[in-house]
């Protein structure tokens, strides 16, 4: 029966009586006092209680049953043996399967994850869908590491989610030792750690499945951003891009639209509106400005309409191969895999061959030729250098390209070498050193 005095969730306990002592012994599961039918000694299924409730009650009536089976079976041989210590042999039948209580955390788990995306937040991407339901097989690993008293319940609590925490960053730390082990960085660790502690936030406490919420501390990543991903191309590159031959008429097609990507510097998912036409269009003094409202932030990017970039979506419109509204498709949900693999194969074929040397998550460093890692998020960092370069202002540039604030811009983008940024100071103070009596040495 149930053992609570409160409306929350109640253990269950296997109680008997042999030879006039009284036994209890904690069968790990919980249900919810109102949902246990006391006479038939089950959990309730209905169609009045929630999908979660009822997938939960399930699994602890399987369990049940199985428990059955057992105590049956500890009856039967104490009858025929003797027995010293039968509350330690009762538990060794109760508890011979220590893998139930990892199955009942877990599946627990995934049909939290299940309610979180329907109910909570119904309008997740697909893709993030996937990488979320991915998560919980690391926290499958974990409960099966946990000694039998920690498999229970509380081990979605503040105590329970520190100990999945140093897991994980024992696994983080034997993944840079061990050549055989699969990498498992700081990042991955974040997002296992992150979506348990969600899904307690967001589901259990609301649902009084557990009691109190919980805060998951991110692990810092030591890694500079620029030893991650922040890769722009030099103007040779694309220009050896621009002008490259033997290309596909697809792979042709992809290329002016990475040209265009790097002209106006969007996000590839804000890129997929230039496509489709879902931006407006403001009148300057000097140029036409295009108006986006980005996807990942909800903000506009507003973005000079120069002569180069209208020829370029003049000439992306006349596209027939790359059709807009699936590359839209794609950016929304799977992720346009298409149109990095279409970018690394003409890179390839304009003979980029700079190395990119890139440190990854278990701080190894890793040297690749450019045609190798090139994604469309080059033609991003590639339009915010250049920006940068020719003495626009952290600001400015974040009005362009999109981002919420000038941070990323100041302390990763605008790392400018010496000679450029006399370049942009003679630009813009006009320094004239016949005029103002300036000499040079």
């Amino acid at each position: 029966m149930p053992f609570t005095k409160s409306s929350n969730p109640g253990t269950i306990y296997l109680t008997t009586y042999i030879d006039g002592k009284h036994y209890r012994c904690s069968t790990h599961l919980k249900v919810y006092p109102n949902q246990w039918n006391s006479e038939k000694q089950l959990a309730v299924i209905s169609n009045v209680q929630s999908q979660l409730d009822n997938h939960n009650n399930e699994i602890v009536n399987e369990q049940l049953n199985k428990l059955r089976r057992y105590y049956s079976e500890f009856i039967e041989y104490v009858s025929n043996n003797y027995v010293t210590d039968i509350l330690e042999t009762l538990k060794q039948f109760i508890f011979r399967d220590d893998a139930k209580t990892k199955l009942v955390l877990v599946y627990v788990a995934a049909e939290a994850l299940e309610y979180y995306h329907k109910y909570v937040k119904p309008s997740i991407k697909e893709s993030t869908k996937r990488q979320n339901e991915s998560l919980l097989s690391e926290f499958g690993r974990f409960v099966d590491t946990l000694p039998k008293n920690d498999k229970t319940m509380q081990i979605f609590s503040q105590k329970g989610l520190n100990m999945y925490k140093e897991y994980l960053i024992d696994k983080m730390n034997r993944s840079k030792t061990d050549g055989k082990m699969r990498n498992f960085g700081v990042g991955q660790l974040n997002r296992c750690g992150a979506i348990i502690a969600m899904l307690i936030n967001k589901v259990f406490v609301p649902r009084e499945i557990v009691s109190n919420f919980v805060v998951w501390i991110k692990v810092d990543d030591p890694r500079r951003e620029d030893q991650i991903g922040y890769f722009p191309l030099f103007d040779d590159e694309v220009a050896a891009i621009e002008n490259c031959s033997g290309l596909t008429p697809v792979e042709e097609e992809y290329r002016d639209l990475f040209l265009l990507h790097i002209e106006c510097g969007q996000r590839v998912s804000d890129l997929a509106k230039l496509l489709t036409g879902k931006y407006d269009v403001k009148k300057g003094k000097r140029y036409n400005f295009i108006v986006v409202t980005t996807m990942k932030e909800n903000i506009k990017a507003i973005i000079p309409l120069t002569p180069r970039m209208r020829m370029l979506m003049d000439r992306v419109k006349k596209q027939k191969l790359v059709d807009p509204i699936e590359f839209e498709r794609k950016t929304k949900g799977k992720g346009n895999n298409t149109y990095n693999e279409a970018i690394r194969r003409i890179a390839k074929k304009a003979g980029l061959n700079r190395t990119i040397v890139k440190i990854d998550s278990t701080q190894k460093e890793v040297k690749k030729p450019l045609y190798e890692t090139i994604t469309s998020h080059y033609a991003r960092c590639t339009f915010i250098t250049n920006m940068i370069k020719k003495g626009e202002s952290p600001e400015e540039v974040r009005r362009m390209s999109g981002h919420a604030s000038d941070e990323m811009i100041r302390t990763v983008y605008a790392q400018l070498t010496d000679e450029e940024i006399i370049k942009n100071l003679e630009s813009r103070l006009k320094l004239n050193h016949d005029e103002n009596g300036i000499t040079m040495d």
